[in-house]
């Protein structure tokens, strides 16, 4: 469906002389992914709002697209199977959100975030075998990743204290959501180590 949908666009481009025949390839590989990116963003906005967690719905889908543009991480092979990851890694972050409102550990809950960014640090930006990084990339990649990471942290920091000064107000909010992107962190984190994983037995496969 994807597919066809991506070469009807690509030979739409074309037919309008927007690109090449040697480019439509490609163009029908890209729009493959937007697609399946925007259904996997939808699917994730519509989760929210019929759970009523729209907020961390939104907030997810901005980390999730932000950081690992700079990061990488794990990618199913299918564009069904992508779609079904994104949407149960955000029902993950969900419960692990649940659990820590339950045992509300201020130190847990900043350790999760530094776990979470220092698995970015040394490991990011992993490079997917079908897209090749040139060293100018990887530092910038590099660079960008640890900036998102602290600005996260820093972002989270500053809603909590919000949050617990007026905690009694309508904007005791707040400190879920820091919550909410303390746990995101390390879900990156996570989700970038097992792309680590990954194309190191695609690698040893190719070899």
């Amino acid at each position: 469906m994807i597919h066809s949908v991506a070469l009807i666009i690509a030979d739409f481009l074309f037919s309008k002389d927007a690109i090449t025949e040697e480019e439509k390839e490609v163009c029908a590989y890209g729009m493959e992914l937007i697609i399946s990116g925007i259904i996997s963003v939808a699917l994730v906005l519509i989760i929210g709002l019929i759970t009523g967690n729209i907020w961390y719905a939104v907030i997810y889908n901005m980390m999730m697209i932000l950081i690992r543009t700079y990061t990488g991480g794990y990618h199913a092979d299918t564009h069904a199977g992508c779609n079904v990851c994104y949407c149960g890694t955000y029902m993950i972050s969900l419960l692990m959100l649940r659990i820590q409102m339950y045992v509300r550990g201020t130190i847990i809950t900043w350790l999760i975030a530094l776990a979470g960014y220092l698995i970015i640090v040394l490991n990011a930006p992993l490079e997917h075998h079908n897209k090749k990084l040139t060293i100018e990339q990887k530092e910038k990649y590099m660079i960008v990743s640890a900036v998102l990471g602290i600005a996260s942290m820093l972002i989270s920091f500053i809603l909590n204290i919000i949050g617990v000064v007026i905690r009694y107000g309508k904007y005791s909010f707040l400190c879920q959501i820091s919550l909410y992107i303390n746990t995101m962190l390390l879900i990156i984190g996570l989700l970038l180590l097992l792309g680590v994983r990954k194309e190191g037995r695609f690698h040893e496969e190719d070899s």
